[in-house]
C-alpha cells in the first residue's frame, strides 16, 4: 500500500511498486539544525578548562561582528535580554524616551516574544518607511536579513544599508534576527554577511533547530558599546546544555563548513530548478540560498507537503512555498534521495 494519502487536492497515490521509500524519514522541515549523531566534540583548544558557556561565547564572537555573547535557555529570554539591553543603553546615555522598537517587516505578525510590548511597532520593508520612522522615541530598528515565517524572504542589501545609515545618523541601535538563517544555513555564518551590513545586536533563536515555541538555546551577540547595558538576573543556559552547544558551534565554524553548505545548497537548488521547469503547472519558481531552499507552488503548498511526508520527506509549507530546510549536516546522498521523492510525488500528480 502506498504511503501517499489519496484524494489530497487531486494528488493521486502511485501504484504499490512506485517510489517506495524504505529509508528513514528525511527531515527537511527545519526542525533540526544539526544532526547530533554527526557532530563529534573536537579538541578544546584555546581556553581549555574554561566553562563551556565561555568557550561557546568565544566561538561566536570570533566568527561574528560581536564582542560579547550570552546564551539563554529559550528564545523569549534572549529577546527580553536584547530589548532590555537596548533600552538601558539609551537610559544610561541620557535618552530615556528612546524606548520604541521598530520592526521592519512585511509580515504583519510580530515576533511572539515582542508582540505584547506596547513599545514595539511594525513598518513595511521600504527605504522610505525606515527614513520616515525615525524620531526621538526610536530606540532600535529590528530586521530579519532572511526569514522563513511567511515564505522564503531575503531582504535586499539596499534595505539593510538604509537601516544601517539611519541607525548611525539618528543614534539608534540596529538589531538583526538571525534565527532562521544563522550558523550557516545560507552558506555564510550569518545571512547579513551576504549584504556586507553588520548590526549592533544580533539574536539567534533556537540554536538546536527551528522550534516555533521558543524552546531551545538562544544567543544574544553585542558590540562592546552595548555590552555594559546587559541586564542581570535573567536565566542563562546551564553548563550541561552549553557543552552540547559547543560541539555544534565548533562544527558550524569549522574550516570549510560554509563552502560545504554552499556546494550542497547548489545541488539541492539544481534538483528543485529541474523539477520546476519540468512541472511548471505545479511550481512557478524556486527561491532560496544555501540550504534554505524552496519551490513556489502554483497552488496550495500543504497538500504537496502531506504527500511528501507520506513518502518519507518532511518539508515545511510556508504560504505558497514548499520550503526545504535540511539539517546542516545533510549528505549529498540524502539530497539526492529527497530529489527522487519530489520527482516521484510530482509524477503521481496528473498534469493540469
Amino acid at each position: 500500500m502506498s504511503a501517499i494519502a489519496p484524494d489530497v487536492d487531486g494528488i493521486e497515490a502511485p501504484p504499490d511498486d512506485s517510489a517506495a521509500v524504505l529509508a528513514p524519514v528525511l527531515d527537511f522541515s527545519g526542525a533540526v539544525r544539526f544532526d547530533p549523531a554527526r557532530i563529534m566534540e573536537g579538541e578544546v583548544g584555546e581556553g581549555e578548562g574554561a566553562p563551556a558557556s565561555a568557550r561557546c561565547a568565544a566561538l561566536l564572537t570570533d566568527h561574528s561582528f560581536g564582542d560579547v555573547a550570552r546564551f539563554f535557555p529559550d528564545r523569549p529570554t534572549a529577546w527580553r535580554a536584547a530589548v532590555e539591553t537596548i533600552r538601558l543603553h539609551h537610559r544610561t546615555a541620557g535618552r530615556p524616551k528612546r524606548r520604541e522598537i521598530i520592526v521592519v517587516s512585511d509580515n504583519p505578525r510580530l515576533p511572539p516574544a515582542l508582540a505584547p510590548d506596547a513599545g514595539v511597532r511594525r513598518i513595511p520593508e521600504e527605504e522610505a518607511a525606515i527614513e520616515a520612522a525615525m524620531g526621538p522615541q526610536v530606540a532600535a530598528l529590528l530586521l530579519s536579513p532572511a526569514s522563513i515565517d511567511a515564505g522564503l524572504r531575503f531582504l535586499p542589501g539596499s534595505i539593510l544599508a538604509t537601516a544601517r545609515q539611519m541607525a548611525d545618523e539618528y543614534g539608534v541601535v540596529l538589531l538583526f534576527d538571525e534565527t532562521d538563517a544563522g550558523l550557516g544555513r545560507t552558506g555564510m555564518a550569518f545571512a547579513h554577511e551576504w549584504r556586507g551590513v553588520a548590526p549592533d545586536v544580533m539574536v539567534i533563536g533556537d540554536l538546536s533547530g527551528g522550534a516555533e515555541d521558543g524552546e531551545g538555546a538562544s544567543a544574544l551577540v553585542l558590540g562592546a558599546r552595548l555590552a555594559h547595558s546587559l541586564p542581570s538576573g535573567l536565566p542563562l543556559l546551564d553548563e550541561e546544555a552549553a557543552t552540547g552547544l559547543h560541539a555544534m558551534l565548533s562544527a558550524a565554524f569549522a574550516p570549510g563548513f560554509e563552502a560545504r553548505v554552499q556546494e550542497l545548497g547548489w545541488k539541492l537548488e539544481d534538483r528543485l530548478a529541474t523539477l520546476r521547469w519540468r512541472r511548471p503547472d505545479l511550481f512557478s519558481d524556486t527561491a532560496g540560498t544555501g540550504l534554505v531552499q524552496g519551490l513556489v507552488c502554483a497552488g496550495p503548498a500543504p497538500p504537496l507537503a502531506e504527500a511528501l511526508a507520506g513518502q518519507g520527506l518532511l518539508v515545511r509549507p510556508v504560504g505558497n512555498v514548499l520550503a526545504l530546510l535540511p539539517p546542516l549536516t545533510v549528505t549529498e546522498a540524502e539530497i539526492a534521495t529527497a530529489g527522487d521523492i519530489l520527482d516521484a510525488v510530482a509524477t503521481a500528480i496528473p498534469p493540469a
